[in-house]
């Protein structure tokens, strides 16, 4: 899969990564500029759906009006048992990344919003178009 680490925040093509860490657990999901949408469980990648590009105008709307570009990391202050979440996007001429460090004891409010878009619209979405 494309997606595969490559040490950026966002892989080349792509407009939104987020990535889950915890001390045993990582997982990613990285939305690309084609529509192709792909997923890491920890073990392996897959290409978990395709947007349309009237998804992708949506998703990259979503973003914006998400208030993600303008956030602020959520720091863990006194939480403990926490894992950090982040959003990084590359939109608009303009990249950068916001994490939780206080997941899942505090949501972020800019995640929260985005995630309501983006769940439905990976609901909604069309099966890869490289499986069976």
């Amino acid at each position: 899969m494309s997606g595969a680490p490559t040490g950026q925040e966002t892989p080349g093509g792509a407009y939104l990564a987020t990535r889950y860490r915890e001390p045993r657990i990582e997982t990613r999901r990285i939305y690309f500029a084609d529509g192709r949408v792909e997923a890491y469980d920890g073990a392996a990648w897959w290409h978990l759906c395709d947007f349309t590009p009237e998804q992708v105008r949506q998703a990259q709307a979503a973003i914006r009006a998400s208030g993600l570009m303008g956030a602020a990391d959520l720091p863990a202050g006194d939480t403990h048992d926490t894992a950090a979440l982040t959003y990084a996007w590359a939109l608009d001429g303009q990249s950068g990344r916001v994490t939780n460090y206080a997941y899942p004891a505090a949501r972020h409010p800019a995640f929260e919003a985005l995630d309501r878009v983006l769940d439905a619209l990976v609901g909604a979405a069309a099966p890869p178009a490289d499986e069976p």
